[in-house]
């Protein structure tokens, strides 16, 4: 069977799993904690098993160079990718308390509906704050078994989209600074790479 291409699934996976841990490392100032490391380690042994780099070390007169170029370019890769999610989030989050306006209506003509069925499962997402003061995203599924309890969930909707909004727009600014964060990334990637050389030594090394 032939080597998995780097356009692969696999590979691409792989590619955004080191570009995130590169992302990571600037947002952590500059470092990875140990479990990282080891993730960063794993990782780029399946990328080396993936594209083949015991034979690309095997024909190379300096097997370093020419693995950190393609190491490079899938990680690049894999920020595109990074990239494109954080936009999607972003666009979601920003649309969020208008879609939460239109559950609320959506409910309220439910309830008013005397040909609605029960039970009712609802189901919406919003902004939310854990215990450990972090942000996240919480999908409500709320079911309801009459009108008033139908009504009773859009006038709950209702009171908290202030509470919501709040939460929300302190999201988008979390995003936006990991925005930031992934530009630096972005730039940084040659740096990234080269600091990984070490590291990639080792895998050849392990790999051949």
């Amino acid at each position: 069977m032939g080597k998995t291409s780097t356009g692969s699934a696999d590979t691409s996976s792989i590619s955004r799993e080191v570009a995130h841990l590169a992302f990571t490392k600037v947002k952590q100032d500059d470092w990875l904690n140990i479990r990282q490391q080891e993730q960063l380690r794993r990782a780029l042994m399946a990328l080396g098993e993936a594209l083949g780099w015991a034979v690309t070390s095997a024909n190379s007169e300096d097997p370093i160079a020419a693995i950190s170029k393609s190491t490079r370019k899938m990680m690049s890769n894999g920020a595109r990718s990074l990239k494109r999610s954080l936009a999607k989030r972003m666009a979601t989050k920003k649309a969020e308390i208008t879609e939460l306006k239109k559950v609320a209506r959506s409910i309220r003509r439910l309830a008013e509906n005397p040909n609605t069925i029960y039970p009712l499962e609802i189901t919406y997402s919003r902004s939310a704050r854990d215990s450990v003061q972090s942000m996240f995203t919480k999908t409500e599924n709320i079911e309801v078994n009459d009108a008033l309890e139908t009504l009773g969930c859009a006038e709950s909707i209702e009171r908290n989209l202030d509470h919501w909004t709040t939460l929300r727009d302190q999201m988008i600014a979390e995003l936006k600074v990991e925005q930031k964060h992934l530009s630096v990334m972005t730039q940084t990637l040659s740096q990234f790479v080269k600091s990984m050389h070490r590291l990639l030594g080792e895998v050849i090394a392990t790999l051949s």
